[in-house]
């Protein structure tokens, strides 16, 4: 059991967190599957507006790796898939049918998946749609069918702000869980890391067959990418797999159950929102299903995800595959008269710049204003203050600008993620969106092979 301390970072102090209640709320009209949630996917389409689907049915598979099936989360009619440009394929779009028929899957016991082989488990979770709840480092993949990772990370802490809490909303699933990691366990040579907060672990201190390991500190302090460099750093050539502890879950659910585990527990954030909790529904329900209706797209913005790494997603759009926070907070209209003469007593900052850096413990509401357009870049040397790892965020960028790919690799890129330096794109002056380059960087060197 490791335990580790990480120093550098930084939690925003927010308003807008949930408060530990769970709601099960009714069953959504529509749901839908978002090809956009997957890094690099290339979808073949299995079906078309106006088929018939059941829960488990195929909506599409990924061109490069065709084995990989992505699975409807309800019974129903396809309504529609939506294209953008070039016909680039968004989501598919079901209308929710209260028949619940469901595709069957095999069945196993916890002893019987003790001793399947690797390749049983692996035409299990594929056959059964949860085989891209395993994703890849590098790139954030999901994972090569024919690669096997030297471990498997799974994050029982999300320290991002207003974030939801896994130790929460694992509660119940503790035994789906266990009978996940078992099957994790036979995916690999190496370990099974499970990292925690120490003081936060409930829902996790007596599984076995793991690793455990706990952290504390403050964002990003929960990201894989964090976990990997302190537990088991990269080195050329490797690769790891990592997964959340609900989709873990939900892997224990399918191998049980037979069937596709087509729910989820999203938690509601952001201060516009009176009624903040945790709510229980259908993966890919749309937000407007669940969201208070004072909420509005002109004067609120909806994530899907946390404040710092979530998607746009509005009312009209639905719950990213790997989400279970979404967020409101609230959108600026116009810009504020004389702005920077404002003292900021009531505006967050990372510095000194508004007079609210004298109340420390204060939590502050959150909106899209970003106080300026980017503009020359200002060396502040406050990015490594917020970067955990030996990773140089100011030296990286630049490296990415260039396009030196032997460069990038000196300096880490293959560690890291675009989450990972979403602080320094918070924190900059100059309004630099480092986690587009550096998303950038990676797409270069996979491209370069």
């Amino acid at each position: 059991m490791g335990q580790f301390k990480v120093k550098r970072g930084y939690n925003l102090p927010l308003e807008g967190s949930p408060e530990g209640k769970l709601v099960v709320v009714p069953q959504p009209k529509q749901v839908a599957v978002q090809a956009t949630d997957f890094r690099n996917l290339r979808p073949q389409m299995k079906v078309e507006p106006g088929d018939h689907v059941k829960i488990g049915s195929v909506l599409f598979t990924d061109k490069k790796q065709p084995d990989v099936k992505f699975l409807a989360p309800a019974a129903g009619k396809v309504n529609d898939v939506v294209r953008g440009d070039r016909r680039r394929i968004l989501r598919v779009v079901i209308d929710v049918e209260t028949s619940n028929e469901s595709v069957e899957f095999p069945r196993y016991t916890d002893t019987q998946i003790k001793t399947l082989e690797r390749a049983q488990v692996i035409n299990a979770l594929v056959e059964g749609g949860m085989w891209p709840a395993l994703r890849q480092r590098p790139f954030s993949n999901i994972a090569d069918l024919d690669k096997s990772p030297k471990a498997i990370f799974i994050s029982g802490l999300d320290t991002a702000p207003l974030a939801a809490d896994p130790n929460f909303y694992m509660k119940e699933l503790k035994a789906d869980f266990q009978t996940g990691v078992l099957a994790l366990q036979r995916l690999t040579g190496g370990k099974v890391h499970l990292t925690t907060a120490p003081d936060n672990n409930d829902s996790f201190k007596e599984i076995t067959g793991v690793e455990h390991h706990t952290i504390t500190g403050p964002h990003p302090a929960g990201n894989i990418s964090v976990q990997v460099y302190y537990i088991d750093r990269l080195h050329s050539g490797e690769v790891i797999w990592y997964i959340s502890p609900f989709d873990t879950a939900r892997i224990g659910q399918l191998l049980k159950n037979g069937r596709y585990p087509n729910e989820t527990i999203v938690a509601i954030t952001g201060a516009p929102i009176e009624k903040r909790h945790y709510i229980k529904t259908l993966a890919g329900a749309p937000m407007a299903s669940f969201l208070p209706q004072n909420l509005s797209d002109n004067v609120h913005r909806i994530l899907s995800g946390t404040i710092l790494s979530g998607t746009h997603a509005s009312l009209e759009g639905f719950i990213g595959f790997y989400d279970h926070t979404v967020t409101a907070i609230p959108e600026v209209l116009k810009k504020r008269f004389l702005g920077w003469m404002d003292p900021g007593f009531n505006l967050p900052s990372y510095g000194s710049t508004f007079l609210s850096s004298l109340f420390k413990n204060k939590k502050f509401v959150q909106n899209t204003d970003l106080n300026g357009d980017e503009r020359a870049f200002v060396a502040t040397g406050n990015y490594e203050k917020v970067m955990p790892m030996d990773i140089l965020p100011v030296n990286l960028a630049k490296a990415v600008l260039i396009e030196d790919v032997e460069l990038m690799e000196q300096l880490g890129i293959l560690e890291v993620a675009p989450e990972d330096f979403a602080l320094c794109t918070y924190i900059c002056p100059s309004k630099i969106e480092f986690g587009e380059i550096i998303e950038h960087g990676l797409t270069l060197i996979e491209k370069e092979g």
